[in-house]
This record gives structure tokens, C-alpha cells and sequence, in this order.
């Protein structure tokens, strides 16, 4: 080969490797003819490590390769469609490198076209391809991946630069669709329905996306648009991206949860939540249960101590009996005046149960935690088998649901963080809350939450960037506080009273019954007190003591 030829290969890859951004070099040779691009890998890569690959075996690299990657690949015109197969498996999770094709045949515009279209479709959007004949011709093929597919040519001269080779495609989408999916999971995305029977998608995720479509330059388009108001679980989803019916859904799941990991499945953190418990609030104590609580254990012994020690002492103190009776008084004054004070107190604030802060005392309790079988089985093994009584599973997700919205107290719910704001803010609006956030039962704390996309979709890193700049401006804190708002709007959220309204009723019979049971049992005592002293002096009087 020419020192022409050789310079000319030399200048391209030395342009190409130049940045920052990138951190190694990735050399795919499968076939035994041999192209220009392998004599420049040495002089003109800046010394960045290099592999090379000589087998059509896929290897994964990203195991081993992080995502500021360059790749170099010299192909046969023959069975190209299966080496680049090959390439692709070997750059799973890495598809947006720069990838530069080398054809060991001259220029032939059909087969640019065969090989670029395949790119595409395996979401390998940053290539450009050349010929033996580069160093004539000096040309350059790469595409246009939106609106539509097309080929562009471009010829290499002194002025190219890195930009011109692989500019960003995401920063335009030049009004292309991004394909969506909804999951209907209140509040992220709802589903609303106006008078005139026209559907439209609210919620917080609903506006994220709508904003980063509008950065892009680019349409929604919602593929699942006439389903029924049901939510879609992560299978559906995870299903559709896989699938490439869509290009990015519009819900976000859970990224890692216990030994789950689902990091490739998603995108970068959109949202960090906890994942805790719906208890109900714990009740008051009824009316028998005050006044059972009136008079504490520890006050009566004291009170029976001063009796026994006054039996005891009786006959030893006559001389001071004035002051004895004072001191009965004093007494009775004081246990009389608590005794009021207690009640009072109790009755005007009536205090509750313990409130349950562990799944031991959920369990003793009549509560349970109602959970689809999907939440269930994220939750720890251990926890599962060792606290399994302590929950109820639905058949359907919207059984839960609609328990939960009707705030039905017979159950508590499994909730994220996020999601418990909405059933705060509408307690706000009752006399008094019913449910509360028990973070005494969470699950898991503090979780990344990720939009579903397909492993290797080219709007990671975008939404990546997006992501952070939302962050960063506070839209997305404005659009989940949004969020209860466009729950009232689509009729998810009723005014209704919420629980029973407090009201102040006198004493029952039923109130009084721990009363009447102390005070028929002291009688009782009594009673046998007197019939034992009676037969003691019918037993003395006849045997003539």
C-alpha cells in the first residue's frame, strides 16, 4: 500500500479518535482480506487501548468497555450481513459508538444502502462507511436516521471535522414520531376523557415527555391510544420495548429491587422513591375503654397499700383520729380531683391503639396488606415466608386500586412515596385523615426509578441529559405537584367526605359495662366476705366457743 494511501487512512482515523470522550478502540476483522484501516490503528489511534477482534464470534463488550468507544471494522462485500450480525451482538448496550466500515471492494452505491439500512435497524445510528477506493474518491457514506432513512455522501477533505462525520442526530428529530406507551398508572399518565368524548393522556410523566419531544423537535405518538382505562404492568411494557413496537414508554418502573436488577431495561434514574405502606390510622379508644383506663393499675394498689396500712394501724393511732379523718379526706380530694381531670382529658382527646411499626404486629392486628402477586414477589424472600399471614393477594390490579382509591380501611396498600402524595393531599380536604405513611414498613428505600426503553434505544443518553436539566430547573418537582390537579380533572378524585365525621354522643349502656362489671364483682366479693364471716360464727356459736 501507498504511503498516499496509508495517509490519507491515517488522517481519518486520527480525526475520528480525537476527544476526549473516547476511551477505547475496538478493532472487528473477521474476514481474511486485509484493509487499510489496520495499518493505522498503531500510528494514528493517540495511543488509546485497543482490542482486536479477527473472529466472527460475538464478544460482549461491554463487560469490559465503557460507552466512549470507536470502532473500526473491515468487511468482505460477501456475507457482510452476517458479520455485521455479529458486530452488533458485540456492541449490545453499546450501539451508539462510532462505528467506521471499511469494504474491501470498490465503491458500490446498492450495498452502501444495504449496509446503512441494516445499521439502522439495529439502532447503530453513528456510522460511516468507505471503500477500497477512499483514497481516490475520498468519499464518505453515512445517513440520515429521521424523519426517514436516507443516504448521505460526503466527501473528506482538510476542513472535515469530527461533527461533520457524527453529528448528534437526537438534537433534531426533525418532527419525526416517538412512539410511546402509556401505562395508565395514576398519577403518571391518565387517561381522561372530556364531555365530548375526546381521550387525552395527563399526568406528570405525560408532560416530561411532551417537553422532550418539543427539545427534539418531534411528535407522541401513542401506539396503545384506544385501550381501556387499565394500567399495564412492567411484563406488557418490558414486552413492547423489546418487541420495538415502542421506541420509549411513558411509565417508570423500578431499576433494582432486591436481587432484580433491570439497569439495561431502563433508562437513566427519572425519579428516586421509597416503597413503604397505606396503614389505616389507628382508632380511638371506645367510651368502656376510657373509663377502664380512668383508674390505672398502679393508683389502686396504692390506694389498697393505705387501706391495709390503716387497718393496721388503726388501733395504735385513736389519739390522732382527727387528723386520720382530715388525711381521708385530703386523700379523697385528690384521688376524686385526678379522677375528673383523667376523664375530662380522655374524653376530649381520646387517645388511640398503639400504632403498628413492624410486620409481627401487623399480624396480631385485624389489618392486612392487600398486593398483586408481581409486588408480592419483590418483596424479600424472607419476609414472604416469615410474615406471609400478614398479607392478602388480589386477583386483579384493579381490585387494589379501587380499594385503595375508595380508601377502604379493612386493608393496607403497598406505595411508593411519590404516589402517597396524591392520597395525602386528598385527606387534606377531610376532618380527619384514615390512612397514614407508615415508613415503619417499607420495603425498600429510596429505589431509581426509570422510564422502560429498549435495551439499546438511542434516546438514552439524551434523556439522560434531559433528565438532569429537568431536574436541575425544578419542572419536574412542578409537574408531579401537578399532579393532583390533573387527578380531579379527569375524575379520578371525589370531594366525598372521607371516613365519619366526628360527633359527640353521651354514654352508652355498652360504655359502662367495664363499670358495671368491677362494681358487680366488688359486690360479689363482698357477698362472699359476709357469708364466710357468717358461717365462721354459725360454726362458733354451735360448737360453743
Amino acid at each position: 500500500m501507498s504511503t498516499g494511501v496509508n495517509s490519507l487512512h491515517s488522517k481519518l482515523v486520527s480525526l475520528i479518535s480525537r476527544g476526549q470522550e473516547l476511551t477505547s478502540i475496538f478493532f472487528y476483522a473477521p474476514a481474511k482480506e486485509k484493509c487499510h484501516l489496520e495499518d493505522t490503528i498503531a500510528s494514528a489511534t493517540w495511543g488509546l487501548p485497543l482490542v482486536i477482534w479477527r473472529t466472527d464470534r460475538a464478544v460482549i463488550l461491554n463487560g469490559f468497555i465503557g460507552e466512549g468507544l470507536l470502532v473500526l471494522a473491515c468487511l468482505p462485500g460477501f456475507h457482510w450481513r452476517a458479520l455485521l450480525g455479529s458486530l452488533s451482538r458485540s456492541l449490545k448496550y453499546l450501539r451508539q459508538a462510532r462505528i467506521l466500515i471499511e469494504f474491501v471492494e470498490d465503491r458500490d452505491e446498492f450495498l452502501v444502502s444495504e449496509v446503512l439500512q441494516f445499521c439502522l435497524s439495529h439502532d447503530m445510528i453513528n456510522v460511516n462507511a468507505i471503500f477500497a477506493d477512499f483514497s481516490e474518491t475520498e468519499n464518505l457514506s453515512s445517513f440520515e436516521a429521521y424523519p426517514s432513512f436516507e443516504v448521505v455522501n460526503q466527501t473528506f477533505t482538510p476542513d472535515t471535522q469530527v461533527a461533520d462525520l457524527y453529528p448528534n442526530k437526537m438534537l433534531d428529530l426533525r418532527e419525526s414520531f416517538i412512539r410511546t406507551m402509556p401505562d395508565y398508572s395514576v398519577p403518571n399518565t391518565i387517561l381522561y376523557q372530556d364531555t365530548e368524548g375526546n381521550k387525552e393522556i395527563l399526568g406528570y410523566l405525560w408532560d416530561l415527555l411532551k417537553a422532550y419531544a418539543q427539545k427534539h423537535n418531534a411528535q407522541l405518538q401513542v401506539v396503545n391510544k384506544n385501550a381501556d382505562d387499565r394500567p399495564l404492568n412492567y411484563i406488557e411494557l418490558l414486552e413492547a420495548a423489546q418487541s420495538g413496537i415502542v421506541d420509549l414508554c411513558a411509565s417508570i418502573q423500578p431499576m433494582s429491587m432486591g436481587s432484580i436488577s433491570r439497569m439495561h431495561e431502563m433508562s437513566y434514574p427519572v425519579n428516586q422513591a421509597s416503597w413503604c405502606t397505606m396503614l389505616p390510622v389507628e382508632r380511638q379508644l371506645h367510651g368502656s375503654e376510657l373509663l377502664s383506663r380512668v383508674l390505672p393499675y398502679p393508683t389502686f394498689a396504692l390506694l389498697l397499700i393505705l387501706w391495709i396500712l390503716y387497718e393496721l394501724l388503726r388501733g395504735r393511732w385513736r389519739r390522732h383520729s382527727r387528723l386520720q379523718s382530715i388525711g381521708w379526706l385530703v386523700l379523697a380530694t385528690l384521688v376524686s380531683t385526678n379522677y375528673v381531670g383523667r376523664l375530662l382529658n380522655l374524653f376530649t382527646d381520646p387517645p388511640s391503639l398503639p400504632p403498628i411499626n413492624s410486620l409481627s404486629a401487623l399480624m396480631e392486628s385485624p389489618v392486612r396488606i392487600i398486593s398483586e402477586r408481581s409486588e408480592y414477589s419483590a418483596i424479600e424472600f424472607t419476609q414472604r415466608t416469615k410474615y406471609s399471614a400478614a398479607f392478602h393477594l388480589a386477583l386483579q390490579a384493579s381490585i387494589l386500586i379501587g380499594l385503595r382509591n375508595a380508601f377502604n380501611t379493612s386493608y393496607g396498600y403497598t406505595i411508593t412515596s411519590e404516589k402517597w402524595k396524591i392520597y395525602e393531599e386528598q385527606q387534606k380536604r377531610s376532618s380527619k385523615p384514615v390512612f397514614r405513611y407508615s415508613k415503619d414498613l417499607c420495603f425498600y428505600e429510596m429505589i431509581p426509578f426509570g422510564l422502560v426503553i429498549p435495551e439499546n434505544s438511542p434516546h438514552r443518553a439524551p434523556l439522560h441529559s434531559y433528565t438532569l436539566l429537568i431536574r436541575q430547573s425544578g419542572l419536574h418537582d412542578f409537574w408531579v405537584n401537578r399532579g393532583f390537579s390533573y387527578m380531579v380533572k379527569a375524575g379520578k378524585i371525589n370531594f366525598t367526605a372521607i371516613g365519619k365525621r366526628y360527633q359527640a354522643e353521651t354514654l352508652k349502656f355498652t360504655d359502662l359495662r367495664h363499670v358495671f362489671i368491677v362494681y358487680v364483682s366488688v359486690v360479689l366479693i363482698s357477698m362472699v366476705l359476709f357469708t364466710c364471716e357468717l358461717f365462721v360464727s354459725w360454726v362458733n356459736y354451735w360448737l360453743g366457743f
